[in-house]
């Protein structure tokens, strides 16, 4: 299988961006260039190249953490438009894969791959504290590493590819707020599982 990333004379490509243009977008998306975003990024990007270009995708990242917005920012899936569901399940890995047929990839960091990149490996083991690993020497790391410490395989989707679609809509008795009327006679936070208090 291929993981690498495209590169042309003009240099590196990812997710059919420069790199310059790539680190820009996880930058104003996120506000910095997080290393798991940049990470991410490569695995989208490798994910794109082995479904297909012309496949209309859907997504299911296992992580709530830095994925989910690469996933946001080089595809069309987003939470709100219901083509991106994420688990919790603090695994780095991402689906792609066509929404008709379900099948498509999953691409995840593999471990072993990433003892070949110890500043990758001891950062996302959590084994040095962030001070004692610069974010520019990470960088470095995840540039020069790009797709080489990701595994791909193909799969068939199974479960959690319907989107969830919007249900009735009525007025909460409680609040005045419109809210969904499977959540019973009123909506969640009035009756007292809500997030929230007025002042």
């Amino acid at each position: 299988m291929d993981t690498r990333t495209s590169e042309s004379s003009a240099g590196t490509y990812v997710c059919g961006r420069s790199l310059e243009d790539f680190l820009k977008a996880i930058e104003n998306f996120h506000g910095w260039k997080a290393p798991g975003m940049m990470l991410g990024g490569f695995m989208v990007d490798l994910a794109q190249r082995q479904i297909g270009p012309d496949v209309e995708a859907d997504a299911i990242v296992e992580t709530c953490h830095c994925l989910p917005d690469a996933v946001q920012i080089f595809t069309p899936c987003t939470v709100g438009n219901g083509w991106l569901k994420i688990l919790d399940w603090d695994k780095f890995a991402l689906s792609l894969y066509d929404r008709r047929k379900l099948t498509g990839h999953r691409v995840s960091l593999d471990l072993e791959k990433t003892r070949a990149f110890p500043n990758l490996y001891n950062w996302y083991m959590r084994r040095v504290p962030k001070k004692d690993l610069p974010l520019e020497v990470l960088h470095k790391t995840i540039l020069e590493a790009k797709t080489a410490v990701l595994s791909s395989r193909a799969i068939s989707v199974t479960r959690l590819n319907t989107r969830k679609k919007k249900g009735e809509t009525d007025i909460c008795s409680g609040c005045g707020e419109a809210y969904p009327t499977n959540q019973g006679r009123q909506c969640t936070a009035c009756q007292g599982d809500g997030y929230y208090e007025f002042d």
